[in-house]
């Protein structure tokens, strides 16, 4: 019945937790033993109402044996010890059965957790190349959504193992009551069970295409409402209204699928049960001569057995539809892993006392290079300006500094040492970045400045933003540098913004300071106060800004130009005369 993927999904559970498993089915043996007390002593109990009703119901095995192991007890078969005894068994099998799937809720948050948390850390470990071939949604869905139905896949599996032993209990006493009832009712369950396999193939592939669709239309809704702005400034909504609708319709198609074969298998598997029963009943009634207390066990045997059996199938498809959703955030950890980044941990911290240097530095996306021999050398302090068209590689040349790549060719020297031969996250946190496309959270300025930060006070956060010339406004804000400024900053100009993310790179006293291109967007009024702010930064802090902007230009103290992949020196006046004669 179990195929390949769920004998995988419930190996790696039991294996991942161990312990908490082996207590759970510890557990479950004891509820399932409990009740097995309990039904055993229904058919000595039926004898006596039998006898005391005076009727000759004859004494059964398990009478007998009932009778004995009583008496060494001190107890007998009467009727209100047996009833004490089944009310006994199914409290006990209760008492076991809450603590089992108490333990099973607790695994279940720690599965849905620890997934997460693999996930996440397998995310902030990969390389950066990694995240450049993902789409946001897909990893969001897999952190959220499948994390949370992979966590429901363990607790559908210790319900099939709590019906497994169950089964297993049932069928026992069965066998000890009448070995026939016990394989007719394997052979009914086993039938009944391969009637509705097509039911659970259909949720199994429900649920696989309802992991192909949620993460999809996850990804395509993140991606629209990071556009949001230009879509509805272009009354674009009805070009993407279908696209969304029609994820979303296929979604529920795949959803009703699933409801339908759960629904089939709920609905018709007990009038056959039923159905089966019955006409067993007739024909031992008719040729048989069985007491009626043992055919009342009998039949309640038959039921229940055949019952159990046919819920691990439905338990097996709950865990069929989980499983894609399991083996889904697995790929996507395996990937992330595959691509772990190399940070050089133990290597020596670097400094940058002296500078930075490029030797010969080529590198490429596919078979087409970006850089061709590029030689660099900057002096710590320094201000340098890199110019260019756009996708001459500006940026590339930084994320090469930042260490988000690794050349092709060549080497990148800090202090004179390779940089594979430092310590990768010490020179990061050494690094201050303002990104082109900065990123601001629906937070407060100390948040966005600080990044969470709790080694970071106010006044430390404070001092950044008269650094990057933003304390003029954050001042007069209603709340100061507490005041929340909307989602991506939108309660702010963009100006402002600006100066937000320059304070962030500015508030850990980065020695490297990176901004690819942070004028861009501006005015020329509002681009001239950033560049003379970003001027009185010289000396302080190794400035490198990249622009397509000249104005940049005349505050750094050295100017290159990126042009089919090589780097060249020229002079800040060339680039401001050819732009403006432009």
């Amino acid at each position: 019945m179990l195929n390949r993927e769920s004998t995988g999904l419930i190996r790696h559970f039991f294996r991942a937790y161990p312990r908490r498993s082996a207590l759970i089915i510890g557990l479950l043996i004891l509820s399932g033993f409990s009740e097995g007390i309990g039904i055993v002593t229904l058919l000595p109990l039926l004898e006596v109402a039998v006898e005391e009703s005076g009727s000759d119901a004859g004494d059964s095995q398990i009478m007998t044996v009932a009778t004995d192991v009583l008496g060494r007890v001190g107890l007998e078969p009467t009727l209100g010890v047996l009833l004490g005894l089944v009310v006994a068994g199914m409290l006990l099998k209760g008492v076991f059965h809450w603590f089992a799937f108490r333990q099973v809720g607790y695994t279940v948050a720690n599965v849905a957790t620890d997934l997460r948390l693999m996930l996440i850390r397998a995310l902030l470990q990969a390389g950066w190349g990694y995240f450049l071939s993902q789409r946001a949604g897909h990893l969001s869905n897999a952190i959220g959504n499948e994390a949370h139905r992979a966590s429901n896949a363990y607790s559908n599996a210790c319900s099939l193992m709590a019906g497994i032993i169950h089964v297993l209990v049932y069928f026992t006493i069965a066998v000890l009551v009448s070995p026939s009832v016990a394989l007719v009712a394997v052979v009914a369950g086993g039938l009944i069970i391969l009637l509705f396999n097509g039911m659970v193939a259909m949720t199994r592939e429900a649920g696989q295409q309802q992991t192909i669709l949620i993460k999809s239309l996850s990804a395509r809704l993140i991606d629209a409402l990071q556009a949001l702005k230009p879509i509805k400034a272009m009354a674009q909504e009805a070009q993407l209204q279908p696209i969304l609708e029609a994820e979303t319709r296929e979604l529920n198609e795949a959803q009703r699928r699933q409801v339908v074969a759960s629904s089939t298998m709920a609905a018709f598997k007990e009038p056959l049960v039923v159905g089966i029963l019955a006409l067993g009943l007739f024909l031992v009634l008719t040729l048989t001569g069985v007491p009626f207390s043992g055919l009342l066990v009998m039949a309640f045997l038959f039921h229940r057995l055949v019952g159990k059996i046919n819920s691990l199938q439905s338990t097996y498809s709950s865990i069929a539809v989980s499983e894609s959703a399991f083996w889904s955030l697995r790929r996507s950890m395996e990937l992330a892993e595959a691509e772990r980044e190399n940070i050089g941990e133990g290597l020596p911290a670097p400094s940058l006392e002296r500078g930075i240097s490029l030797r010969d530095v080529r590198f490429g996306y596919g078979d087409t290079d970006v850089l061709r021999g590029v030689t660099l050398d900057l002096p710590a302090g320094s201000f340098a300006a890199i110019v260019g068209p756009s996708g001459a590689g500006k940026t590339t040349l930084v994320d090469l500094v930042i260490g988000l790549y690794r050349p092709r060719e060549g080497e990148i020297y800090i202090d004179d040492v390779p940089l594979g031969e430092i310590d990768m996250i010490e020179w990061r946190r050494g690094i201050g970045y303002v990104p082109q496309e900065m990123l601001l959270f629906h937070d407060s300025i100390y948040q966005n400045v600080t990044l969470g930060d709790l080694a970071i006070d106010h006044a430390r956060a404070e001092e950044a933003l008269r650094k990057a010339g933003a304390w003029e406004f954050v001042g007069r804000l209603p709340a100061g540098i507490d005041t929340v400024i909307g989602e991506r900053g939108a309660k702010l100009s963009g100006g402002q913004r600006q100066r937000i993310a320059i304070a962030r790179a500015l508030v850990r006293q980065p020695k490297l300071l990176i901004l690819d291109e942070v004028t861009t967007a501006l005015d020329p009024a509002t681009e001239a106060e950033i560049c003379e702010t970003l001027g009185e930064l010289r000396g302080e802090v190794t400035v490198i800004a990249i622009s397509h902007q000249p104005a940049i230009t005349r505050v750094a103290d050295r100017v290159y130009r990126i042009d089919e992949g090589l780097l060249l020196p020229v002079e800040p006046e060339t680039v401001y005369a050819g732009a403006v004669r432009s």
